[in-house]
């Protein structure tokens, strides 16, 4: 199943589902979390959403991390997560 993930502007989080096992979990990753690992926005990432896209395996993995170690949903991930 595909996951989307829609950006909240005014507080600059973007809001995603990752699938773990057959459950579906909602977390959060801040803007400058995604900056801190990944750096500023390249080219081919014109926005927070094509940021997430192109490193989705690993953010849902943190997901899946963050779950296995104890976290309730909605898990909200720190740059030390990533």
């Amino acid at each position: 199943m595909p996951t989307t993930a829609q950006q909240h502007e005014p507080n600059g989080v973007l809001c995603f589902n990752t699938p773990i096992g057959t459950d579906q979990v909602t977390a959060f990753v801040s803007v400058s979390s995604l900056r801190a690992r990944y750096g500023g926005l390249a080219a081919a990432c014109d926005d927070l959403e094509s940021m997430y896209c192109l490193h989705q395996l690993e953010i849902n993995a943190a997901v899946a991390r963050r779950i296995r170690a104890g976290a309730r949903q909605p898990v909200v991930l720190r740059a030390s997560d990533l």
